[in-house]
C-alpha cells in the first residue's frame, strides 16, 4: 500500500468531479504532502514542496504576474495549482499553459466556485489518517520483525519477510563475503537499477540501507524492482528490517565469540608450530574466504594490563575482528589471560603496513571514545610470512616485539623495524653477556649515582655523533669544555679504546642492553 496521495486521486474527491486539468500532465502521479490556500504573488518562504496550492488569483490578474507566480512554484517544486476562475481570473493565458507544459506542473482549474476550507479539511484529513495508518502498520511490522529475529537460526529469514512484505527483490551485500539475493536470479535486474542509482541518478526503483554494527559498515541491503516506483512507506520498512538484522547479527556475533571455543586448541597449537599441516589446510578451506593458503600471515598480540575493573570482551574483540575484515584481513583471535592473540591473513596483498596501521589506530580510538577508555592495552605485530605454516615464527617475533613495547611504547609495533631492540633483548636473554655488560659499565653507572655526573648519557651521545666533540656539545647543550672533562672522566674509568671497532659497536650494544630492562620475568610468562 502506498501512503501518499497523488494528483491523479484528487478527481475521485466530491470537490474535484467538475474540475479540469488545462496543462502539466506530465506530473499528474506529483505527491501531495500537503495544502496551502495562497492568494499572495509573493511566495517566499511560505510553501517547502509538494504542497496543492489554491487559489483565487486576486493579486494574479495580469498574465506576468500569473506567469512569475508559476515560476516561483516550480522553483518550490509544488505538487500542483488549482485555480478557481472567475471575477479575478477568467482564462489562464497561453504562456502559462506552455511554461506548466515544460515543467511538468498540473494546473487544475473549477469553473465554479468550490470552498477551498472544505477541500483543505478533506485533503489534510485524508492526509493525515493516511500517516497514522502507516505508522500503525510500521509499528506492527516491527513487532513482528523483532519476534522474528528470536525464533529464526539465520539471517536469510529476516531478509525473506521483507521480500514478501514488500513484493520486491532483495540483495544483502556483505562486505567481504558472498552477497545474498532474492529471489536468487535476479542479479542483472539489481545490477543495471544500482548501476542507474549511482551514476545516474536515478533511485525511484532502487534503494539501499547501511548495516552498521559497531560503529563500523558490515554491508548494506538493497530493494529493488522495475515494475514500480519505491515509496516512503517501503523505504521506512526497510529501515526497521536493516535495524532488526542489525541486532540479530550483533547478538548472534556475540555469541559466536563466546561460544568459539571448538577451535581453541588448533590454534594454539598452530601459534606453537605443533599441528600437522593437513589439519591447518583443511582448517583454512573451511573458512568460506578465498586464497587463504596462498596469502601473507602474521600475529598481532595486545597485551591487556591489569586494570581494577573487569571488562566484557566480546564486543571488543567483535568490534576488532570487523574492523580488520574490512580493511581485507581475515582473523583468528585467540584470548588468554590478559592477553587477545590475532592470526591475521591478508587477502588483498599491498600496502600491508599502512592498512595494519590504520586498524590499530580505530581499535585505539575506539577504547577512547566507548567502554574500553581505562582499558591499558600495549600493541605488537609479528614478522609478516608468505606461509601460513610459518605463524608460529611470526608468533615468537610478535611475543618478543611486545616485550620491547611493553617497555618502550614509543617505538613502532612492527618486528621489522625494532632491529637493533631484537638484538637487545637476545642479548639481555643471555647472563653471561648481560653480565658482562654490566661489569663494563658499571664504574659509569655508580658515577652518575654517586655526583649526578651524566656520563652514560654523554657517552651514548658521543658514540651517536660519531665521537665528533662540537656535534656532541650541541646535541647536549653544553660547552665543550665541560663535553672535555666528562670524556676524560669516561677514559679514566673505562679506558680509552671504546672508541675503536669492534669494541665501539659493542658498548654502543651495551649501553642500550643496560638501559631498556626488555627480559620478561616469570610472573609475565607468554606460555
Amino acid at each position: 500500500m502506498s501512503y501518499s496521495l497523488i494528483v491523479q486521486e484528487l478527481f475521485n474527491r466530491n470537490h474535484f468531479q467538475k474540475a479540469e486539468v488545462i496543462a502539466g500532465h506530465g506530473g499528474i502521479l506529483n505527491t501531495i504532502k500537503w495544502v496551502h490556500i495562497l492568494e499572495s504573488k509573493e511566495i517566499g518562504t511560505l510553501i517547502k514542496g509538494n504542497e496543492l496550492i489554491l487559489t483565487t488569483g486576486i493579486q494574479l490578474t495580469s498574465e506576468d504576474t500569473l506567469l512569475n507566480f508559476l515560476e516561483q512554484l516550480i522553483t518550490k517544486e509544488a505538487a500542483a495549482l488549482c485555480i478557481e476562475l472567475g471575477e479575478h481570473i477568467k482564462s489562464v493565458p497561453n504562456s502559462v499553459i506552455e511554461l506548466a507544459n515544460r515543467h511538468n506542473l498540473p494546473i487544475i482549474v473549477f469553473n465554479e466556485i468550490v470552498p477551498f476550507i472544505e477541500i483543505t479539511q478533506e485533503i489534510h484529513s485524508l492526509l493525515i489518517n493516511q500517516q497514522y495508518e502507516m505508522i500503525k502498520r510500521l509499528e506492527n511490522y516491527s513487532q513482528e520483525i523483532n519476534k522474528l529475529t528470536l525464533k529464526i537460526t539465520h539471517y536469510e529469514h529476516i531478509l525473506m519477510k521483507l521480500y514478501k512484505y514488500l513484493n520486491m527483490n532483495v540483495a544483502f551485500i556483505i562486505n567481504g563475503q558472498q552477497s545474498l539475493f532474492i529471489p536468487n536470479e535476479k542479479h542483472q535486474i539489481y545490477e543495471n537499477l544500482r548501476d542507474q542509482y549511482e551514476q545516474k541518478g536515478e533511485g525511484s526503483h532502487f534503494a539501499k540501507c547501511e548495516v552498521i554494527i559497531l560503529e563500523e559498515s558490515y554491508g548494506e541491503v538493497c530493494i529493488f524492482t522495475k515494475n514500480r516506483t519505491i515509496n516512503e512507506f517501503e523505504l521506512l520498512i526497510l529501515d526497521r528490517t536493516v535495524t532488526a538484522l542489525s541486532q540479530y547479527l550483533l547478538r548472534s556475533l556475540y555469541i559466536e565469540e563466546k561460544q568459539n571455543i571448538h577451535s581453541r586448541l588448533l590454534l594454539e597449537s598452530w601459534l606453537d608450530g605443533t599441528v600437522e599441516d593437513s589439519v591447518i589446510t583443511s582448517f583454512l578451506q573451511e573458512q568460506g574466504f578465498h586464497n587463504l593458503l596462498n596469502c601473507s600471515y602474521f600475529v598481532l598480540v595486545e597485551q591487556i594490563n591489569n586494570t581494577k575493573k573487569g571488562y566484557d570482551l566480546n564486543y571488543y574483540k567483535l568490534y576488532s575482528r570487523n574492523i580488520f575484515e574490512n580493511k581485507g584481513f581475515v582473523l583468528f583471535l585467540l584470548e588468554e589471560k590478559q592477553r587477545l592473540i590475532y592470526i591475521i591473513a591478508d587477502i588483498i596483498g599491498h600496502d600491508i603496513k599502512p592498512r595494519i596501521i590504520e586498524c590499530i589506530e580505530k581499535i585505539r580510538n575506539f577504547r577512547k571514545n566507548n567502554n574500553y577508555i581505562n582499558l591499558s592495552v600495549t600493541t605488537a605485530v609479528g614478522q609478516i610470512m608468505n606461509d601460513y605454516k610459518l605463524v608460529h615464527q611470526s608468533c615468537e617475533t610478535a611475543r618478543d616485539t611486545l616485550l620491547i613495547r611493553n617497555n618502550a611504547f614509543h617505538l613502532s609495533y612492527f618486528y621489522e623495524d625494532l632491529f637493533t631492540h631484537q638484538l637487545v633483548l637476545q642479548m639481555q636473554k643471555n647472563k653471561a653477556i648481560m653480565d658482562l655488560a654490566k661489569k663494563y659499565l658499571k664504574p659509569l653507572y655508580d658515577y652518575d649515582a654517586k655526583n649526578n655526573g651524566q656520563l652514560i648519557e654523554t657517552l651514548q651521545a658521543y658514540l651517536q655523533c660519531n665521537c665528533l666533540k662540537n656535534e656532541t656539545a650541541k646535541k647536549l647543550f653544553i660547552v665543550r669544555q665541560t663535553l672535555y672533562h666528562r670524556l676524560s672522566k669516561i677514559e679514566s674509568l673505562i679506558g680509552s679504546d671504546y672508541t675503536l671497532p669492534p669494541k665501539r659497536l659493542a658498548v654502543e650494544l651495551m649501553l642500550l642492553a643496560t638501559q631498556y630492562n626488555f627480559q620478561i620475568t616469570d610472573s609475565e610468562s607468554l606460555n
